[in-house]
């Protein structure tokens, strides 16, 4: 009888734990983090010797919705060879509708939400606006606007051959 108990025991811990640790890993993947211009510069600067793509969007923007495809295949394609993706969003109410359009699109690489020290330092006009940052650190290029997943990926191989 006492076996019965420990075993019984054991496995209704075991099963709490499990419903744990999944609570966990799916509110971790639903949160999202805003950035300051100066942590981002922190981030920025641990990439160099990558290239890194930074995407400043928004959830209600349509040319942004139409490139983030693109940039998830970019990153399934590059995520390996020296190539960073980031994405900052800027929608007013980021923490609510930011995590389940992550979910939704299934972005697969890191994104912030952003502020306006950051969309200052951007001269944020319109969205989307991609950042093009070389191996050395440096801001390559700057695309306000829709731009094809190809016209990235072409950009993206010629910045990893400097």
């Amino acid at each position: 009888m006492n076996r019965k108990i420990i075993t019984g025991f054991y496995v209704t811990f075991l099963f709490a734990a499990v419903l744990c640790i999944a609570s966990m890993i799916s509110c971790a993947a639903e949160t999202v983090k805003k950035i300051s211009l100066a942590e981002f510069n922190t981030l920025l600067e641990s990439k160099k010797g990558k290239v890194v793509v930074v995407d400043l969007w928004a959830t209600w923007c349509p040319p942004c919705r139409k490139e983030i495809p693109g940039f998830i295949n970019l990153y399934n394609k590059h995520k390996g060879n020296g190539v960073e993706i980031i994405g900052i969003a800027f929608d007013e109410n980021g923490l609510e509708a930011v995590p389940p359009f992550i979910k939704k699109m299934g972005i697969n690489y890191p994104v912030y939400l952003g502020g306006p020290d950051i969309a200052e330092s951007y001269d944020l006009q319109a969205y989307p606006t991609t950042i093009m940052y070389g191996k050395n650190g440096k801001m390559a290029n700057k695309h306000v606007g829709y731009v094809s997943e190809k016209e990235f990926d072409d950009e993206i191989g010629i910045l990893l051959k400097k």
